[in-house]
């Protein structure tokens, strides 16, 4: 066999097991990530993506909270933190004076305060940038960014939240009365409260409210056969992998969106509004079918679903008895 046949050979049996593995849940997962990781530098270049910022700027601002305070810090990545700034500014994906800008700016100008007596290349440098960055809009004044750990006065007790958790059911079956978008806005935003890891906050809820478009995604899931032609509302979580330079954070999205939906699945409980948990299998064919339906990116994937409305008087919902709490944690001292 000559040395042209071999290679071809090697390159045959090669794209066998490319095609073997990448059919694979583990192998669909890769190519997600690797795709995420191209969006992420892609974004990046172009500042039009804040995940690099907002993650840099949770650094900075961790770091200032640090004791003994630090008169230098963060020489490493300051200099790429306000080059992102000043690309988000550029590019109109940060824009001056909403809440998140003025956190970014607030952690920012408080950096270059404490490290004002550095000499160290990356800060002044980095300093300039900033002030050049800011002299071309219009000034603001530093409102939020590191505080004081002052205990909230708790407005829930601990019985009411523990009602709300043991009282709530999933439900299935729901009136035809449609839920207010309002309400379902504040429980987004109390989900937009739970924690990220670095603040970057990698998903977002794709929420569908009238009959035909929820009956066409809920038929997508398994689990939903026999009810999916009422559900009044569904939420689709959908993670984006191109807020994570590294494969180490591939899992990101699915902790950092579940936490989201407990404070989503909350939100509406306070409110009256019932919800369901919709499984995401990850099922090759299902997944076409909603990154289709969804129009996703090649970088994103569904995390799971919520179906959300009024529950029916007249129908059951499933008890559930949880797990006492002996058996779900265990103090240990090593």
């Amino acid at each position: 066999m000559t040395a042209a046949e071999l290679k071809r050979l090697a390159a045959a049996e090669i794209r066998r097991w490319w095609h073997k593995l990448s059919g694979t849940a583990l192998g669909r997962e890769r190519r997600y990530v690797q795709r995420g990781i191209r969006e992420y530098k892609r974004s990046t270049d172009a500042g039009t993506a804040l995940h690099l910022l907002r993650r840099n700027v949770h650094r900075v601002e961790k770091g200032l909270t640090m004791r003994p305070a630090r008169s230098q810090f963060a020489t490493d990545y300051i200099g790429e933190t306000v080059s992102a700034f000043r690309a988000g500014l550029d590019s109109g994906a940060l824009q001056p004076h909403v809440p998140e800008f003025t956190w970014m700016y607030s952690v920012l100008a408080r950096y270059f305060d404490v490290t004002a007596t550095s000499t160290h290349r990356s800060i002044t440098r980095a300093r300039t940038v900033f002030h050049d960055a800011i002299a071309r809009i219009d000034p603001v004044t530093p409102s939020n960014g590191p505080h004081l750990a002052i205990p909230l006065v708790p407005t829930v007790k601990i019985d009411d939240l523990e009602a709300l958790a043991a009282g709530r059911r999933s439900v299935r079956w729901f009136t035809p009365q449609p839920v207010s978008r309002d309400l379902v806005d504040r429980a987004v935003a109390i989900a937009a409260e739970s924690p990220t890891a670095c603040n970057r906050q990698p998903y977002r809820f794709e929420i569908f409210d009238d009959p035909i478009s929820t009956a066409k995604v809920a038929a997508i899931p398994m689990g939903t056969d026999g009810y999916e032609h009422q559900i009044p509302g569904l939420i689709v979580i959908v993670g984006n992998l191109g807020a994570f330079f590294d494969q180490r954070d591939r899992h990101l999205i699915y902790i950092d969106g579940c936490l989201a939906a407990m404070g989503l699945i909350y939100g509406l409980e306070a409110q009256g509004v019932n919800s369901c948990c919709i499984n995401w299998p990850d099922i090759p064919e299902r997944e076409a079918q909603i990154r289709k339906l969804l129009d996703l990116a090649p970088y994103e994937r569904v995390v799971m679903l919520i179906a959300y409305g009024y529950a029916d008087p007249d129908a059951l919902v499933p008890y559930s008895a949880k797990r006492p709490v002996g058996d779900v944690r265990r103090y240990r001292s090593l």
